[in-house]
């Protein structure tokens, strides 16, 4: 049975993958260089996200299918190449969002567990869910991702009477405009991850709707985003969040509703946890199938191995806290823009391959016909 998914399914796919790990510690990132301007921020990390959705789908309007793009029959040298970027790719984000996540369970929920059993539990989880396959996935993306949009939206109702507008003071100015772009620049290399979803591109019909759904799913998890740095901004100040290891976990512990209702983080941080674990199994089927589309071997069990590299280099790579904010902040978000660039260059190369292709075949039927 041919896996088939729809665009509505890919706007929750996408943005629960944009934003489910870059609440953690990338606010942080952004509210260092652009302070009390980081609620602008995001809609120069929408316009770059756009640009890598449509140059990496340009001349998909008029084109019904795509079923031969990124699948095993073809064994064209480009698919290759693409294939071996996206394990690359997707390496990079599943090691440093271990690395992220673990480091938050253990500091906030278990502190006295090791970091490996941490990494271990998380690995186990996501590989339970990418083992059932993609359907799956989406369908645990759809349930959990809409939770947690009314997470999002609860947590500045409940803090409206703490947003204080004077944090947001001295308004933009040409002289931040600089460390605007710079704290964008960060955001960017984030937010582009709505990228891997060009690895399932046979599988989605129709196809003519499939830039708006990206483009939606990539703007409603940046909305997410957007409400918790407005939150934080106004809440805790640009001040405290530039200098705080997790902002948003800060955040949400200063939700008080009643006398006794005073420690919903907990609460709140298990009806996040499913997100992460939804976008740890995406990027580990999407790990397995670049891996299967390079050596042509499709068997399930590979992606234990995979990700278990993928959570040793999380702990080995990462050995103090200096180089792993050195490298979600600073170093990713150079290579990671630019393995994206790459990425939408190949796909856009793949599409045209594949129309061409496509009409050959058109004009050969109708040559046979006639």
């Amino acid at each position: 049975m041919k896996i088939q998914l729809s665009p509505r399914q890919i706007v929750f796919l996408t943005g629960n993958t944009v934003v489910s790990s870059s609440l953690v510690v990338l606010p942080q990132g952004i509210v260092d260089m652009a302070l009390q301007n980081s609620w602008f921020v995001p809609f120069f990390i929408m316009v770059y996200m756009a640009f890598i959705i449509l140059l990496g789908l340009i001349g998909t309007k008029n084109v019904h299918t795509f079923d031969n793009l990124f699948s095993e029959e073809n064994s064209s040298k480009k698919q290759k190449i693409a294939a071996l970027l996206f394990i690359i790719f997707i390496f990079h984000v599943l090691f440093r969002d271990l690395r992220i996540l673990s480091a938050f369970v253990e500091s906030t929920l278990l502190p006295l567990t090791p970091l490996f059993i941490i990494t271990l539990i998380i690995l186990i989880c996501s590989l339970y869910i990418a083992s059932l396959g993609i359907e799956v996935i989406v369908r645990f993306t759809e349930l959990h991702f809409i939770i947690f949009i009314g997470v999002i939206l609860f947590v500045p109702i409940s803090l409206v009477e703490q947003i204080r507008l004077e944090n947001f003071e001295p308004l933009i100015s040409v002289d931040v405009i600089p460390s605007m772009f710079q704290s964008a620049y960060i955001g960017m290399a984030w937010f582009g991850e709505v990228i891997i979803v060009f690895l399932l591109l046979s599988m989605i019909k129709p196809i003519k709707k499939l830039r708006r759904a990206i483009i939606l799913g990539g703007a409603t998890g940046l909305f997410c985003f957007s409400i918790l740095i407005f939150s934080q901004l106004g809440v805790i100040g640009s001040e405290i969040v530039r200098y705080s290891t997790y902002p948003t976990y800060t955040l949400v512990q200063q939700i008080r509703i009643t006398e006794f209702l005073d420690r919903l983080d907990l609460a709140l941080v298990t009806l996040y946890l499913p997100t992460i674990f939804s976008k740890f199994a995406l990027f580990i089927y999407a790990l397995h199938r670049a891996w299967s589309l390079l050596w042509k071997n499709s068997i399930k069990i590979t992606m234990v191995p995979l990700a278990l590299i993928a959570g040793i280099l999380s702990i080995v790579i990462f050995g103090n806290k200096g180089d792993k904010y050195e490298f979600q902040i600073y170093t990713w978000a150079t290579l990671s823009i630019t393995l994206q660039i790459l990425l939408a260059i190949m796909t856009l190369m793949m599409i045209k391959d594949s129309k061409k292709s496509q009409k050959n075949a058109n004009d050969n039927n109708t040559g046979i016909n006639i």
